[in-house]
């Protein structure tokens, strides 16, 4: 299994720095996906527990908010509530490769965090140092977000048992990312020199105090009750308790996936009806949690919803995944359709967020639930990727404008008016009554009006803003907008199996180390930014392998071969941050997946030599010259500048050539064995030359030329 390992903070805060000024992007999010508010814009800031957030979106807890780069990227790209990844007791996990299924709908095997809970809250910690360097740096935001409309939230995730959550390890971390001072301070002292003011900045020590707690499919009840007394009682969060389809009932939930969205195809797993929480269970526990919450002065909700566990019958994942998790489109419709019977079993007062399908077509919808937060993952791992997250805020902000809405409260009860509106209009005859049945998505007219009450609507409209009275009329016209929106998710067709059976088209073509398509999807679905580009010279010319002798004579083969590199700019992988989930190999257009057939450069010899057999290079700054250790082919190879730069030494095993750094005639010959003749490869000395110079010109920024650790003896 491939492992993440985290980068030297004193390098993310370079790129944060240089890169942009290099080439206009920050871990190759171009600033063009970058989101920065319009003065002028509605206020799209939402309440969440005591706090204000800039924006009901963000990344969910998942693989969007594992690393420090992640968190920055979502923040960069407009979320203002970041669901951490996560974090468990046991945090050495074997997780099959690939785990990531972006085919058409979405399918994982993923489950919790790949790094150490020691890692994970070293990561999280410097992500939000990043993202306040990047809130209070003007010439990237021109000042629009170190006030009100940047503030930002970050929401702690913990699984998965009672025993786990109790533990040391998890307790420990809890409390520091209550009180991360010492980790701020420690990391403070790693920012360079170069960058040195941005250690004055006021880092807030507590980085959460909410947490959403993710069980087990198939916890019990009284665990998950007992868990969140445990985290409110004697730990003092918030919590927010996450739910499971199942949840339903097998009826309903296999009615809406067979039936109604027509994925016959897919078998829910039949152990998981029996071990969900009961409906009826799941409103009890949630009567109780909230009395538990208010009478110790902290709040508790509830997240729609976990992943839908199903059958593996596909041959992405490898044979000994039994179960893998549906999300994406068909998770919308069957979340929606129970959260609209939990809100009306528990009524408007208890906070809902919301996570399941969510796109920038469905993310108004979703915010006029009052949903807080609405935080995506599929779709966020398409081709765009972070980038796709500043349209859900232009397209909520468009539908506020249109509704003649400045807030997100008056946002709500606008779409109520106009969602009521539209049944009434259309309610004279019986074949406006089906014209208004389809523009609502399939919900009826009488049921329209039914569930869109005119007396929350009346009360809110004429109390003064910002009232008690006025809060809960919302609240009570968000619960009515649920049934609306889960009745048009239900309608619309784009969420049915035949509108999401296409696949990716691929083209007849192999990728090569050097050289592609360069469509550049690879860069963005990489939700750890692993993938990069760098230039390269436009080169073509043929070469020999060398014959070395026992004596250490040599001679030219035979056979002639060819070196061609057709364009100015390639690809590369920083194999520190990548798994291996394979999502960038889904999107590719040519076959062989760029994880694996582009060069992969590792951070450290330790994750370099962790790595072998893998194919990969490491590249180091030495006294003598720039040096690159690879293994190409299943061979290694290392070369090094020499000479100040006049000569260049390429060596395997047990021969090292001597080459002229002018024009690559050979200069000198060592042979440490005498056994007999044989042939050194070339083709990977002229590979491992251009990729050396290529990832080192800092033309282009990225994650090896701004390692502040290119050395031989660093870890």
């Amino acid at each position: 299994m491939a492992e993440l390992v985290p980068a030297p903070f004193s390098d993310l805060v370079t790129r944060l720095f240089r890169e942009p000024l290099a080439q206009d992007a920050l871990f190759e999010l171009p600033r063009r996906n970058w989101y920065l508010p319009d003065a002028d814009a509605p206020d799209l800031s939402v309440a969440f527990h005591d706090k204000r957030a800039g924006n009901p979106a963000g990344p969910a807890a998942g693989p969007h908010t594992q690393m420090a780069q992640n968190l920055l990227l979502s923040y960069v790209a407009g979320g203002r509530i970041l669901e951490l990844k996560t974090v468990q007791v046991k945090d050495e996990l074997e997780i099959g490769r690939p785990c990531i299924d972006m085919t058409n709908v979405g399918f994982n095997i993923e489950w919790s965090q790949e790094l150490r809970v020691e890692q994970s809250l070293r990561e999280y910690v410097a992500g939000m140092m990043l993202i306040e360097m990047f809130r209070h740096n003007a010439d990237y935001t021109r000042g629009a977000l170190a006030g009100p409309p940047g503030e930002v939230i970050y929401d702690i995730s913990v699984g998965y048992d009672l025993a786990g959550i109790k533990s040391e390890k998890v307790c420990g971390f809890l409390d520091r990312m209550r009180d991360a001072s010492g980790e701020i301070d420690a990391l403070r002292r790693e920012i360079p020199d170069e960058y040195k003011a941005a250690r004055e900045l006021g880092f807030p020590s507590c980085i959460s105090d909410s947490i959403t707690l993710s069980t087990f499919h198939g916890c019990p009840a009284g665990e998950i009750e007992a868990i969140c007394q445990f985290l409110i009682g004697e730990k003092s969060f918030d919590v927010i308790v996450k739910m499971n389809p199942p949840t339903l009932g097998r009826e309903r939930l296999e009615h809406l996936l067979h039936d109604v969205l027509g994925y016959s195809d897919l078998c829910v797993n039949p152990n998981a009806y029996g071990a969900a929480i009961r409906f009826d269970e799941s409103v009890e526990l949630c009567e109780r949690l909230t009395r538990f919450a208010k009478h110790r002065g902290r709040r508790v909700g509830f997240k729609f919803s976990n992943t839908l566990e199903v059958v593996n019958r596909r041959d992405f994942f490898s044979p000994d995944n039994e179960i893998m998790y549906l999300s994406g489109q068909p998770l919308h419709v069957i979340t929606l359709a129970l959260t609209d019977e939990f809100r009306r079993a528990v009524g408007p007062d208890v906070p809902i967020s919301f996570s399941a399908g969510i796109d920038k077509r469905n993310f108004p919808l979703a915010v006029a639930c009052g949903f807080v937060p609405v935080t995506a993952s599929t779709d966020l791992l398409r081709p765009g990727g972070y980038g796709r997250l500043p349209a859900y805020l232009d397209g909520l902000a468009r539908e506020m404008s249109r509704l003649a809405a400045s807030t997100i409260d008056e946002f709500v009860v606008r779409f109520a008016e106009c969602a009521g509106e539209k049944a009434r209009r259309h309610a004279g005859t019986q074949a406006r009554r089906e014209q208004c049945t389809q523009a609502l998505g399939g919900i009826s007219e009488p049921d329209a009006r039914a569930r869109v009450s005119p007396g929350p609507l009346e009360e809110t409209r004429a109390g003064a803003s910002g009232s008690e009275g006025d809060a809960a009329a919302v609240r009570r016209t968000a619960v009515a907008n649920t049934a609306t929106v889960a009745a048009i998710a239900r309608g619309d067709v784009r969420y049915r199996a035949d509108k999401n059976a296409k696949v990716p088209k691929r083209i007849d073509s192999h990728l090569t180390v050097f050289d592609c398509v360069t469509c550049d999807k690879c860069l963005p679905v990489c939700p750890n930014a692993a993938n990069f580009k760098y230039p390269t010279p436009i080169v073509a010319f043929d070469f020999r392998d060398v014959l070395v002798a026992a004596d250490g004579s040599w001679r030219y083969a035979d056979e002639l071969r060819r070196f061609a590199i057709d364009k100015e700019m390639q690809i590369a992988c920083y194999a520190d941050f990548c798994n291996e989930c394979g999502n960038c190999d889904t999107f590719c257009p040519e076959y062989g997946g760029p994880y694996i057939e582009k060069p992969s450069f590792f951070g450290s010899k330790e994750s370099f030599e962790r790595a072998a057999p893998r194919d990969g290079f490491l590249v180091e700054r030495r006294d003598a010259g720039d040096a690159i250790i690879g293994r190409f082919k299943g061979r290694s190879y290392e070369l090094s500048e020499a000479d100040a730069g006049e000569a260049i030494e390429f060596r395997d095993a047990d021969v090292t050539i001597r080459f002229s750094a002018a024009d690559d005639q050979i200069v000198g010959v060592v042979r440490l064995d005498n056994s007999d003749e044989r042939c050194v490869d070339l083709l990977a000395y002229h590979t491992m030359r251009h990729l050396l110079r290529g990832v080192l010109d800092d033309i282009r920024t990225n994650q090896v030329n701004a390692s502040s650790t290119l050395s031989g003896d660093h870890a």
